[in-house]
């Protein structure tokens, strides 16, 4: 199965899916219309809007390849999508998609024929009984840095020369990334104007998914940081963004992604392509821990909704080095005792 993917945050099409997306609906609506609006109500996350188009893109590509009205579909027909999903590879990593993510594509579905339903251009939900995909959400496939390799990157990142951002940039960066725990989008979104002072220390207000915000300190190791790439800072830049590239403009995600992987790389890291800028959210609540941080201040520094969301990023709790089964086989396990007549 050929599943189509891309950039971008709208449904894109040609041929057959234009004409699909022109269709108009029994509400009054064309299909168009009807996904943009179920899109527009992702409001508080634009990475879960983005996720979500290309999901449906994906889909409706799948329907109008088949001659598929998906207005029209029932449970069989996305059960067979989910079927063929499950044999897909994943055409930017050239591996079968996660079990997590196929879960994702299929809940997007299903939320957008919710949708439908609520507006009236259907009946009922043909994905809500569809099979999910089962897989362990206490378990993370994303790959984490030790606290040294995270130290070592950071040291790298300081006489990196790279070709988008110079190094006081990426730098900062970095030490956002790691030393901060933000995520990506949010670094990228960050602002001059979500610097401040608070208590004393110099501060970063960071917007963070579903609505949240969070006042997080620049601590004292990351200010000469701070202080030497706001000094060298492009005088013609944007004027708002916080981060920006040697040409002035925002920094973007996919540059921070290569910044990530190719330090990943310089610092010595195994499997550096599996180091993406997430794994840096998991490394700093790892070494939080590590360093004795209560579970409550790392959920709320994260963002998480959740406590059990945080131990998901808990790599301590995972290690196998710290498995109890090496206690239990240092008990059990005695040296045997010397056999009649040997010498001592």
């Amino acid at each position: 199965m050929e599943i189509m993917s891309g950039p971008g945050a709208a449904v894109r099409a040609s041929g057959a899916q234009t004409e699909l997306l022109a269709t108009t609906t029994r509400t009054g609506h064309t299909v168009s219309a009807l996904v943009s609006a179920w899109l527009g109500s992702f409001t508080d996350s634009a990475d879960t809007r983005a996720a979500y188009a290309r999901d449906l893109r994906e889909y409706l590509t799948w329907c109008t390849r088949r001659e598929l009205d998906p207005l029209e579909v029932r449970l069989p027909e996305v059960q067979m999508y989910a079927t063929e999903l499950a044999a897909a590879t994943n055409p930017r990593t050239g591996r079968p998609f996660a079990a997590s993510t196929r879960a994702r594509k299929l809940a997007a579905i299903s939320s957008w024929y919710t949708f439908l339903v609520r507006a009236g251009a259907i009946d009922a939900n043909p994905a809500r009984d569809a099979a999910r995909p089962r897989y362990d959400r206490r378990h993370s496939t994303t790959a984490s840095v030790s606290e040294q390799q995270a130290a070592q990157m950071l040291d790298r990142s300081r006489d990196y020369a790279h070709r988008t951002l110079g190094p006081q940039a990426a730098a900062l960066a970095m030490m956002l990334l790691i030393d901060l725990g933000i995520r990506v989008s949010e670094l990228c979104n960050a602002d001059l104007a979500d610097l401040g002072q608070r208590d004393g220390m110099r501060v970063l207000t960071v917007r963070m998914k579903g609505g949240k915000v969070r006042t997080r300190p620049i601590p004292a190791p990351l200010e000469p940081i701070l202080d030497d790439y706001l000094r060298t800072r492009p005088s013609d830049a944007d004027t708002t963004a916080l981060l920006v590239t040697r040409t002035g403009r925002r920094v973007n995600r996919h540059q921070i992604y290569r910044l990530v992987q190719t330090l990943a790389a310089r610092a010595g890291v195994p499997a550096p392509q599996r180091i993406t800028p997430h794994s840096m959210r998991h490394a700093f609540n790892t070494i939080a821990r590590e360093r004795g941080a209560a579970l409550e201040d790392r959920r709320d520094a994260l963002g998480h909704s959740s406590a059990a969301i945080t131990q998901l990023y808990d790599h301590v709790a995972l290690s196998v080095t710290r498995d109890p089964a090496h206690l239990v086989a240092g008990a059990t396990h005695r040296e045997p005792p010397a056999p009649p007549g040997s010498p001592e």
